[in-house]
Formats: structure tokens, C-alpha cells, sequence
């Protein structure tokens, strides 16, 4: 979540990635730089030097300008960027609830997903997915549809998960043409997964699941919520505009690969 790029921790948290390393059939470790951390981009580096994963996955704030250049030239892997993450949020404290947008906005409906629904998650995630712009498609040596069933299996785990949220959409006919995942901390909440059908967009489907999260969020207590993508996705960028969200941050992700 949002937290693991605004608490920093005295050390840098290099950490294994079991479920990336089955899918890929690779080793996998990630490292999270949070924003503020006191680490120096030469500690950064010798961190990922003595990585000995096949992959290591690199997350630090856009404004650490030095650190790619310096991982180029330092690194015994090789070396690229994968994405730009942007983190974009909305105080929900002063949001006025409107009760009726709980319950459906014109010509979708929207209700808490359950067990049962797994089967459209499914199917819903895999077309949703099927071709979104990811840090992991930068990457040669991962196989697309490795990473499509990647964001199937987030999105039905996360299904089963009672401390998140699924939300289905449903058009009039009761087809169900998109979801959300939202995971929460406190009384912070965060957008994980999110998305409409193809043959859904363009009708204000993604708007009124907006609205929709807002107001039920609101009505929970939660009083901020988080969402990200990556930089190129503006599409969406602009829809979480219109919806009152801010930018909060910015994030590289870099890939180190060894040969070996």
C-alpha cells in the first residue's frame, strides 16, 4: 500500500518474492526506498549489489534524479527503467454522502462481491488486463501471459480476502461489466485493482464506480483513499482528476537482472 513508500524504516527492506518467483520461474526480490528515507543513493546501490536475486525490483521516489544514472554505471546487473508509478488521493473527512449513490448511479449498479463471483472476477481481470501497461511488460524475459495471470490472481485472491473490498459492476441487464479491489489500513483505504470491460467504456461506467467508492468509503469512516497506475495510463489519470483526486507522489521502478 501507499505506506510503503511514506514510513520509512531504519533499514532498507530487501525483500524475497515467492509468488513472483514461481510465476517467472526466476528468483525475485523487491526493494521499497520510501520518500524521506536517510539511506544515500551509493547505500542504495550496494543494497541491490549484493542482491543475488535473478530479478530485483526497484521502487524509489521520482526525485532521487542521480540514483538510475549511478545504478548504470555501478551495476553488475542489467539495468533499466520499467515504469513511473504516480500515487494520486482524496480526503473523504469532509465528503458529504449522498445514500442513494450507494446503491447505483443511473444505468449501473454496484454491490459487495462474494465467493460466488469468482468466476467473473476471473474472466473480468483476464480481458481488463489482458494488455495494461506494466512494469512487468518493460521486461523481455517475463512472459505476457505469465503477467496477465499475475493481475487474475491478485484480483481473486484479493476476492477472498475478508479484510478487503470487491465491489462488482453491473450494467441493467445484470452483466457484470467491471470491479474494484480496495484494501484498507486504518482508516486509510487504497484502490488496488480496478477496471471496466472494453465493451463497457466510454458510458461513464468507471466514473459512477468512482462516485460509488467515495460515497461508500466515506460512509465507513475511511478519510483518505489512495489509488496509483503508472504515468502513461492518462485516460484514467484524468477520470481520477474529475473525481476530486490529488497527486501525491511519484516512483521509479527499475529492473536488475543477472544472467545467471
Amino acid at each position: 500500500m501507499i505506506n510503503d513508500y511514506t514510513q520509512a524504516s531504519r533499514e532498507l527492506a530487501l525483500v524475497n518474492s515467492p509468488v513472483d518467483a514461481q510465476r517467472f520461474n526466476l528468483s525475485v526480490s523487491r526493494m521499497n526506498v520510501p520518500h524521506g528515507h536517510l539511506a544515500s543513493d551509493e547505500e542504495v546501490i550496494e543494497k541491490c549489489r549484493r542482491c543475488e536475486s535473478q530479478l530485483l525490483i526497484l521502487r524509489y521516489p521520482t526525485n532521487r534524479v542521480q540514483l538510475a544514472n549511478q545504478l548504470a554505471l555501478s551495476s553488475e546487473q542489467v539495468m533499466f527503467q520499467a515504469d513511473t508509478l504516480v500515487y494520486f488521493s482524496i480526503d473523504l473527512e469532509s465528503k458529504s454522502v449522498d445514500s442513494k449513490s450507494t446503491q447505483k448511479s443511473n444505468d449501473w449498479n454496484f454491490r459487495k462481491a462474494d465467493d460466488s463471483d469468482n468466476n467473473e472476477i476471473h474472466k473480468l481481470s483476464e480481458i481488463i488486463f489482458e494488455d495494461y501497461p506494466n512494469h512487468y511488460r518493460a521486461n523481455s524475459r517475463l512472459r505476457l501471459a505469465d503477467i496477465r495471470d499475475g493481475y487474475v490472481e491478485w484480483a481473486q485472491v484479493g476476492l477472498l480476502d475478508q479484510k478487503k473490498l470487491t465491489v462488482i459492476v453491473e450494467d441493467r441487464s445484470a452483466n457484470k461489466v467491471g470491479f474494484a479491489l480496495v484494501a484498507f489500513d486504518g482508516d486509510l483505504a487504497e484502490i488496488e485493482l480496478n477496471g471496466i470491460h472494453p465493451d463497457a467504456q466510454g458510458q461513464g461506467a468507471y466514473s459512477a464506480l468512482l462516485e460509488w467508492l467515495l460515497n461508500h468509503l466515506a460512509e465507513r469512516g475511511v478519510k483518505k483513499l489512495c489509488i496509483s497506475t503508472q504515468i502513461q495510463n492518462e485516460r484514467v489519470i484524468r477520470a481520477w482528476i474529475r473525481s476530486g483526486f490529488n497527486l501525491e507522489f511519484s516512483l521509479n521502478t527499475v529492473h536488475l537482472m543477472r544472467e545467471n
